[in-house]
């Protein structure tokens, strides 16, 4: 594999594993400055980082799960380190996608170079962004994945996601790579569009909710319908868990 420039002085991998592959799930992994945004996953193909450190956006396992054996000091978040220190059993899907991960060391920072964690929680508590001020530029782990994602996991937070994509916004980067994306393309309008696409669902399942539809209902006038990721996760990774998100809010 091999490293290729993507602009702005910024490199990127794109990971996946042969059960990702069939799946049709990968990541990227970003290489700025001699540092690494994110490690990749445990069951990718081993990688030459040639990086001074890896920096993790989250401590999910397709973010962290490489760091283990690239031999570099790793950086997160306190609530990152604690939960990569000690990983919970994860559920078959994700073994067989990813792969599961290894206990892991990681030094607590707020900024390590030109890049600052800024807290981005959403799916995941500990999610943050990496941050280079001077160049206007944000790696931005999960918190895009599209316009309209449409999916939902265990510990999604609608209220804090749109938190968070304001706080990003209010930053007006220049540019914008996300992790299963890849750059986005003009950011202020994608995460602006992403914001406004997740108020209007959030309306119309409220509406839904105060007409007396179950979220089996709503997700059938939302979507149309179950993801096929919700059958693969057993229900982990769904549609239906988003609509609950979105009826539940107030």
């Amino acid at each position: 594999m091999v490293w290729g420039p993507i602009g702005d002085g910024v490199e990127a991998l794109y990971l996946t594993t042969p059960v990702g592959r069939w799946v049709g799930y990968g990541v990227y992994v970003y290489r700025y400055r001699g540092l690494l945004v994110d490690t990749g996953p445990p069951k990718a193909r081993p990688f030459a980082p040639e990086a001074e450190a890896a920096l993790l956006t989250h401590a999910r396992e397709d973010h962290a799960g490489g760091a283990f054996r690239l031999g570099l000091p790793v950086y997160g978040s306190a609530l990152t380190a604690a939960l990569v220190a000690a990983p919970k059993p994860l559920r078959l899907y994700r073994r067989l996608v990813w792969g599961s991960p290894r206990p892991l060391r990681v030094e607590v920072a707020e900024r390590v170079g030109p890049l600052y964690f800024l807290p981005t929680p959403d799916h995941a508590p500990d999610h943050a962004a990496l941050y280079d001020p001077e160049a206007g530029l944000l790696f931005g782990g999960d918190l895009f994945l599209g316009v309209k994602a449409s999916l939902a996991t265990p510990g999604f937070d609608l209220p804090a996601l749109l938190e968070s994509l304001q706080r990003v916004l209010a930053l007006r980067p220049r540019a914008f790579y996300c992790a299963h994306a890849g750059p986005v393309e003009a950011p202020l309008k994608a995460l602006q569009a992403k914001r406004d696409f997740l108020e209007a669902k959030r309306e119309e399942a409220q509406r839904l909710r105060a007409q007396g539809l179950t979220p089996e209902e709503a997700l059938k006038r939302l979507f149309g319908g179950e993801s096929p990721p919700a059958y693969l996760s057993g229900g982990e990774m769904s549609r239906l868990a988003f609509v609950k998100a979105l009826m539940m809010e107030e």
